[in-house]
């Protein structure tokens, strides 16, 4: 199994698709299995090694061994098993080679080939698995009769037993583009595409600053003067908050561990201790985010406000944020194919599968069933029918407005659109901190928590990471007990509003 395995991962890892992952220093190699029961599965291999590089040519030997021992047992079977052996008997395996048969001369090729890989794989045969190691006794069993039909191979053998495998290049000093793109390599199966980006634009503005450039010699960077002066650039610059400066300590921490595990006595880790500790910022000093009140909340979607009526996807994004708990974000860059119908009941898949589509964590990644409520105010017909009006495909988006013409995700669509209508609403009700899109959110969990709903189906329909470890374990609901739970509360008083609004959205 494992061998078919390293087989199917050759041509990537040829094309630098390595999977390396780095545990306790040491570089490891993830090999995906054949899944059981539609289960991924894999085998970690240890590369005994910290260095990076010395990893990635130890796979490359990985490989090539393992392409080696596939090209044998080809030819073993072939050769040797040819015809049906039970016997377990020396002479019973023999048989086979008879001189009729190896008179071909391609037959006589593919034995000295055969006696070559052996020769090159007995040399290392404690290294192998117990299935190969069986292999190479077997031929070996065989060696005086393989050398009695392709003739003196005593220089061949020779040959084969004293080579000694490639000696793995001493690493040396490197540029700072090749330790930063080995950073960005490690973290690429974590890291969403975005917040790689960004990574390095922001590595290298501070990098440019200081002086440096990628082509750098490495070393220019990993030494105390000049960490201490990037450093002191950020703690001093007053336009940033302390999250922001710790972000980019953090980021730069990451590349000089990564340059320590490219090279330990090269790069040395002492050179981390040299970074500031910066605090975050106090939760004290930002507005905590607060449920709004029922006033607040008839106040806002009261039919009276033209607002809404000439802003549909302001007031539908409102709508999907008070009854699933989805952020500004998920809420806004909806795509049609999002809407669906799984096991007879409406839903929305709230997902991260385009580069505008940025969720918090993978909680936020969730199957809800769209509530009673939503469902009676027509938000699913209305969904169809701009589809068709726009004759859009599955992965348009439903609000036009969230992406900007060069494909990126538009926030001013929040900022200039449903932020100043947030406002009005606050100065009118006289409550100013604490209540934004957010609230939505909060107002949501309240009210399934007044409903009884248990934790679990919470955590499941807002896309909250369970507190507990229970609550993270014990939440595999299914889609009919989730749609149960969800639906067990209603803002009852805002059902005059929506009955007004039912006819408003029929009408438009």
């Amino acid at each position: 199994m494992f061998e078919k395995c390293m087989a199917n991962c050759m041509a990537n890892c040829m094309a630098n698709k390595i999977y390396i992952q780095l545990r306790n220093k040491i570089f490891y190699y993830r090999v995906e299995l054949p899944r059981v029961n539609n289960k991924r599965r894999y085998k970690i291999i240890s590369l005994h090694t910290q260095d990076y590089f010395e990893a990635k040519e130890r796979i490359k030997q990985m490989v090539a061994l393992e392409e080696k021992f596939v090209r044998l047992q080809r030819l073993f079977n072939n050769l040797i098993f040819e015809n049906s052996v039970t016997d377990p008997n020396v002479a019973a395996i023999i048989s086979p080679f008879e001189k009729k048969r190896l008179s071909k001369r391609n037959d006589v090729k593919d034995v000295s080939e055969l006696y070559s890989l052996y020769c090159s794989m007995a040399q290392d045969i404690k290294n192998l698995t117990e299935e190969k190691q069986a292999l190479i006794k077997k031929i070996e069993s065989l060696e005086s009769i393989i050398k009695e039909f392709i003739g003196p191979l005593n220089t061949m053998m020779a040959e084969f037993s004293n080579r000694q495998s490639n000696p793995i290049p001493e690493v040396s000093s490197h540029t700072i583009a090749k330790v930063l793109e080995s950073m960005l390599l490690l973290k690429q199966a974590t890291n969403r595409p975005v917040y790689q980006n960004r990574k390095k634009q922001t590595i290298v503005s501070l990098l440019t600053n200081a002086g440096l450039s990628l082509e750098d010699d490495y070393l220019k960077f990993h030494n105390v003067a000049m960490i201490e002066k990037i450093s002191k650039d950020i703690i001093n610059n007053p336009s940033l908050k302390n999250d922001v400066k710790k972000m980019k300590v953090r980021y730069l921490k990451e590349l000089a561990t990564c340059g320590h595990n490219i090279n330990p006595d090269l790069y040395k880790a002492n050179i981390i201790n040299n970074f500031p500790q910066i605090e975050n910022t106090k939760r004290i000093d930002k507005n905590p985010h607060l449920p709004y009140k029922k006033e607040q909340l008839l106040e806002m979607f009261n039919p009276k406000h033209t607002y809404f009526k000439d802003n549909p996807d302001a007031f539908w994004a409102c709508m999907i944020a008070l009854f699933t708990g989805a952020r500004i974000n998920a809420a806004i860059t909806l795509q049609y194919k999002d809407i669906l119908v799984k096991d007879g009941i409406d839903c929305i898949q709230f997902r991260s599968d385009h580069k505008i589509k940025q969720l918090k964590n993978e909680a936020s990644e969730r199957l809800v069933p769209i509530h009673k409520q939503l469902l009676d105010l027509g938000f699913v017909d209305y969904v169809n029918k701009q589809k068709a009006k726009s004759k859009a495909g599955d992965t348009d988006f439903i609000i036009k407005k969230c992406q900007t013409k060069s494909g990126e995700y538009n926030n001013k669509f929040f900022t200039r659109e449903l932020s100043p209508f947030f406002t009005d609403i606050k100065v009118k009700t006289g409550n100013l901190d604490g209540y934004d899109f957010h609230s939505f959110r909060k107002n949501l969990s309240i009210a399934l928590q007044d409903a009884d709903v248990g934790a679990t189906y919470i955590n499941d329909i807002i896309g909250w990471e369970g507190k507990t470890t229970m609550e993270q374990s014990y939440s595999n609901h299914t889609l009919a007990q989730i749609n149960d739970e969800l639906n067990k509360f209603s803002y009852d008083f805002l059902k005059p509003h929506f009955a007004k609004w039912k006819k408003i959205i029929k009408a438009s």
